[in-house]
C-alpha cells in the first residue's frame, strides 16, 4: 500500500483506451490513484499509487469485489471517487472536488459536465455561475462519496452489478439526505465516449442482459421513489445561497443556451421544459429517506434500517 498520506483515493475501472494518464499530469495530488483493470494491455496501467487490480468483471461488481478484499481502504481514506475510464479531466480538478466536498460536508457528489461531454442526463452538465447544485441524483461516470458511506453501499454496488439503478438512489439512503449531494459546477470534466458505445455495454449484449430490467426493479423497490432527478438549490460561485426555484431557473436557462451545440439539443431542451415546470410545481422539494417496500431485497431493507 502506497504510503503518500493523501486521505483521499481515486477508484479508476481502466481499459485498453483509458485516459488516466490525462489525470496524473499537472498539479501535485491531494489523492492517491488506483486501478481496476479490465482490458488485455497491462502494460497501460502501471501508474497507479496502489497496487494494480485485474478483473474482468462489470463495473460494480469489480469494486465491490475489491472493497470486500480491502475494507481497509474505508478507513483509510475520507473520500473515494470512482470515475469511468473515459474521463478527460486534470489531476487539479480532482484535487478542487474533494476540497469542495470535504468544505461543504458533501456525503455523495460529482464533476459536472463540459458542455461538449457526451450525456445520458442532461441535469449533470456544467452551469456556469455556479459553484455547486444540491440534486437528488448524482451520476455513476464521476461519482465520489464519503468513505465511511461508499463502505454501506457495498451491497448496492453487487446487486447493480451493471452500474445502472444504483446512482438513482444512492443520493436517497442516507438519513437527513437534503443538501448532502450535489454536482459540483466549479469543476468540469468531459465524457468523450458517445453513450452505450463503451466495452461494458458490448459485454452485456453479447450475454443478452439488459441493464434497464435492474432500473425497472428499483422502481418498484420503494414506496415514496421521487418525481424524477431534481435540482434543490445551489451555491454559487462567490457563496451565495440560491433557492431551489432559482436553482432550477438557472439551470433550465443554461441548458436552453447551450442546447443547439450538446450533442442531444432535444434531450437538453426536454430537461429544461421540466426544470421551468418544476420551478413553480416542486418549489418547496427537499429529499426524503428512501422507504423499502414490503418486496424489497431483504439487504435493501438492511441497508435502509441502516441509517
Amino acid at each position: 500500500m502506497s504510503g503518500t498520506g493523501r486521505r483521499n483515493l481515486v477508484i479508476a475501472r481502466v481499459g485498453d483506451n483509458s485516459l488516466h494518464k490525462h489525470w496524473l499530469e499537472g498539479a501535485p495530488r491531494n489523492w492517491d490513484l488506483q486501478l481496476n483493470a479490465f482490458g488485455k494491455d497491462e502494460a497501460r496501467v502501471q501508474d497507479g499509487d496502489l497496487p494494480l487490480v485485474i478483473d474482468r468483471g462489470t463495473r460494480n461488481d469489480s469494486l465491490a469485489r475489491q472493497f470486500r478484499a480491502h475494507p481497509e481502504l474505508f478507513d483509510r481514506y475520507d473520500y473515494i471517487l470512482t470515475p469511468d475510464d473515459d474521463m478527460l479531466v486534470s489531476a487539479n480538478e480532482f484535487n478542487r472536488l474533494f476540497d469542495i466536498c470535504a468544505a461543504r460536508d458533501l456525503t455523495v457528489a460529482q464533476m459536472s459536465l463540459t458542455h461538449d461531454s457526451y450525456f445520458s442526463h442532461a441535469i449533470v452538465l456544467n452551469v456556469p455561475g455556479f459553484e455547486l447544485r444540491y440534486t437528488n441524483f448524482v451520476e455513476g461516470m464521476t461519482s465520489c462519496f464519503k468513505a465511511s458511506y461508499l463502505k454501506r453501499l457495498v451491497p448496492l454496488f453487487e446487486y447493480f452489478s451493471t452500474g445502472w439503478g444504483a446512482d438513482l438512489v444512492w443520493c436517497m439512503l442516507m438519513p437527513d439526505p437534503a443538501f448532502r449531494s450535489a454536482i459540483v459546477d466549479a469543476v468540469q470534466a468531459k465524457h468523450t465516449r458517445p453513450m452505450g458505445t463503451g466495452p461494458l455495454y458490448k459485454q452485456l449484449q453479447s450475454e443478452a442482459r439488459s441493464p434497464a430490467q435492474d432500473v425497472e426493479q428499483l422502481l418498484s423497490t420503494f414506496e415514496n421513489f421521487p418525481p424524477g432527478m431534481i435540482v434543490y438549490g445551489g451555491v454559487r460561485s462567490l457563496g451565495e445561497r440560491v433557492s431551489a426555484p432559482d436553482a432550477m431557473r438557472a439551470n433550465a436557462a443554461s441548458l436552453l443556451k447551450i442546447a443547439g451545440a450538446s450533442h442531444d439539443a432535444s434531450s437538453a431542451r426536454r430537461i429544461a421544459t421540466g426544470m421551468l415546470l418544476r420551478s413553480f410545481t416542486q418549489a418547496h422539494y427537499k429529499p426524503q429517506t428512501l422507504i423499502p417496500k414490503a418486496n424489497a431485497p431483504e439487504w435493501m431493507k438492511a441497508l435502509c434500517d441502516a441509517r
